[in-house]
């Protein structure tokens, strides 16, 4: 199955106001993706040599992929189509110290954009990051999207992709998947030679997954199809089974990740 969902920029600049996302939805009391540190395997990434150059993080949200490369001595572009997770990861940025001075130093500079356009940033980088960006889109926003990547990369770019899986971590499944034969077809297709294709994990902030039924109320469901009612709630009561033992209420997801290079 694809996302439970389909989510809008508006959706997500809701969620990171702390607004509903549907009208007469549940008030979100977490954003599921906000640890407040970088992920863990795009750590390992970073000390196995696999960013270079010039880099992007697409799909940004609120930054903290992004303050991590900066302050490990990239110049990051980060960007995302939702105004308010912009402005927060600026803040963050600050705080950090991190933010860029001037062009071509180290650090990050945040801006809103299109993701499936990126207009104005033509051959300008040599890494991608997109860490849980590429699963919110739909068909035709997938291939704009890696399209728009290759018109923005150098030759020989890096792309590091990681998306929704339909496997599990100790019982934990993820809010909705993404095929590895549509990866293999759209990222081939968009310009896109894939060097590895396997599991990976995304850590996650799980009090999102909390309330039991409560986080189901008759007027969330409404706006969502029975199958996707069905998974989210298979999705909370595998938390459920599993949330005594989990540190500081945070799960790790079962997703894909693709190592792949531009092709010219």
């Amino acid at each position: 199955m694809t996302s439970p969902f389909q989510p809008t920029p508006e959706s997500f600049d809701k969620l990171y106001r702390g607004e509903p996302t549907v009208e007469g939805g549940p008030t979100p009391n977490v954003i599921p993706w906000d640890v407040r540190q970088p992920q863990p395997r795009l750590m390992e990434l970073e000390a196995l040599g696999g960013i270079s150059g010039e880099v992007l993080d697409i799909g940004c949200g609120l930054g903290d992929n992004a303050i991590y490369l900066a302050s490990r001595g990239y110049s990051v572009t980060a960007l995302d189509g939702s105004p308010t997770a912009i402005e927060e990861a600026r803040r963050r940025a600050e705080g950090a110290g991190v933010l860029k001075s001037d062009a071509g130093s180290a650090g990050v500079e945040f801006a809103v954009a299109d993701a499936t356009k990126l207009t104005g940033y033509d051959g300008r980088f040599d890494t991608v990051v997109d860490s849980a960006l590429y699963h919110c889109l739909d068909e035709d926003g997938r291939d704009a999207y890696l399209t728009a990547l290759h018109r923005a990369t150098r030759p020989a770019a890096r792309l590091h992709l990681a998306c929704f899986s339909d496997g599990n971590v100790n019982g934990i499944i993820a809010p909705g998947t993404v095929s590895e034969d549509d990866l293999r077809d759209k990222l081939p297709a968009n310009g896109w030679s894939i060097d590895f294709l396997g599991p990976t994990t995304y850590l996650a902030n799980a009090v999102s997954f909390e309330g039991g039924d409560d986080a189901f109320r008759e007027a969330m469901e409404q706006h969502m199809p029975p199958e996707a009612v069905e998974h989210m709630r298979d999705m909370a009561a595998r938390y459920e089974a599993v949330s005594r033992l989990l540190d500081d209420g945070r799960v790790h997801l079962p997703f894909t990740v693709v190592h792949a290079h531009r092709v010219d």
